[in-house]
């Protein structure tokens, strides 16, 4: 297996990828957007670049942090061979989430009995869930621009205010070449857990780096692969909006750092 490096912004390069192909390469999977900074990756390029060297070789996306976030994949949809989504990140049930699998990609079923899902995954079908997970699917990408567009103004809006607290940075890009949705902020002086702490205390409610791996607190790889300073590798977090967050929820989390960081840093061991 083989891992591609990013830059500064943790975007995958791509002539890393050109580097990496060979014959013995028979899948090849790039996240749609990064769970930590929200970079969106360049995954129609990223594409181009795979079935040039080798039509069958399988391009996977994943599109959990992207699907109703960013614009579709429907213009790659001819050299995406499979691409995955998760439920619960788009308001739908958790516990749901679907594969698109292309017309020429053959799956075999890790599952096997009464042969539901077109043979590809056995047992009784969760009809509610898959409802909510259709009917969710279906509203993503309902009024598209208009959603995206309040999510990156305040985004916007919360990047310039942080902006007067020292000793902030915000991880990627802040531009159209990240999601509207993630913001990483960067707090030298204050852990991430320390931090997510004690907003969960005040009602607000983050992840420090990945969500999935908040259990086991350990060094963002990805902060690490996009060369964030040391002060940050452990102070970090991960803010996450949906169409339904409002300037009030914003400015009260401005409000709350601006009170709790500067006590926090004072109890920082040295």
């Amino acid at each position: 297996m083989t891992y591609l490096p990013v830059d500064c912004c943790g975007r995958v390069k791509l002539d890393a990828l050109k580097e990496a192909l060979c014959p013995e390469t028979i899948l090849v999977s790039i996240m749609y957007v990064n769970n930590e900074v929200g970079t969106v990756q360049p995954v129609e390029e990223a594409a181009s670049i795979v079935k040039d060297y080798n039509p069958s070789i399988l391009f996977h996306s994943d599109a959990v942090q992207g699907f109703g976030k960013v614009p579709d994949l429907s213009e790659t949809s001819e050299k995406l061979n499979l691409l995955s989504v998760s439920g619960h990140k788009i308001h739908g049930p958790k516990g749901t989430g679907f594969l698109y699998i292309g017309e020429k990609v053959k799956i075999r079923p890790i599952l096997f009995g009464g042969g539901q899902q077109r043979d590809i995954r056995s047992g009784t079908e969760n009809v509610p869930g898959i409802a909510g997970l259709g009917l969710a699917a279906e509203l993503a990408y309902k009024d598209f621009d208009i959603k995206t567009a309040l999510m990156r103004e305040l985004k916007e809006y919360f990047i310039s205010e942080i902006g007067k607290m020292e000793n902030t940075v915000i991880h990627g890009v802040a531009d159209e070449g990240s999601a509207p949705h993630i913001i990483s902020l960067g707090v030298a002086g204050v852990r991430s857990e320390v931090l997510l702490h004690t907003l969960e205390d005040k009602g607000i409610y983050v992840s420090s780096g990945s969500a999935c791996a908040s259990n086991h607190p350990a060094v963002s790889g990805v902060l690490k692969g996009i060369g964030a300073a040391r002060e940050y590798l452990d102070a970090t977090i991960r803010i996450s909006m949906s169409e339904f967050t409002t300037k009030e929820e914003i400015d009260y989390l401005l409000e709350t750092l601006y009170k709790c960081v500067p006590m926090l840093r004072r109890y920082t061991r040295h």
